[in-house]
């Protein structure tokens, strides 16, 4: 199982404003068929630890494969185009993907 997470730090703008981006960013990805179900976003619970980091995405593929058709669905694409890179810091943006039970037998 590969685990997909991402960090977004949301431009300048007050709770309410970072809400609505959060919100649209959920949506917009909720959109594209090739995302898991299950996909996790949300604040961080602790504000102290998470290096200004305004929230995330958790998402499960079971393969690279289903990884790789995920980041090239268009409507991936079009997420990222029109509402994640017009509202988030892109440089400071992380994703991180890792292989979940690779070391689980040793």
């Amino acid at each position: 199982m590969i685990i997909h997470c991402v960090l977004f730090k949301i431009n300048d703008g007050d709770e309410e404003y970072k809400k609505k981006i959060r919100a649209a960013i959920e949506a917009a990805l909720r959109a594209v068929p090739t995302i898991s179900k299950e996909a996790e976003f949300g604040p961080p619970i602790s504000l102290g630890d998470s290096k200004e980091y305004d929230f995330a995405l958790i998402a499960r593929f079971p393969d690279r494969t289903a990884l790789d058709a995920y980041a090239k669905d268009p409507k991936h694409e079009e997420a990222k185009e029109k509402v994640i890179y017009p509202n988030v810091k892109r440089e400071e943006t992380i994703v991180y993907d890792l292989e979940y039970g690779a070391n689980s037998e040793a």
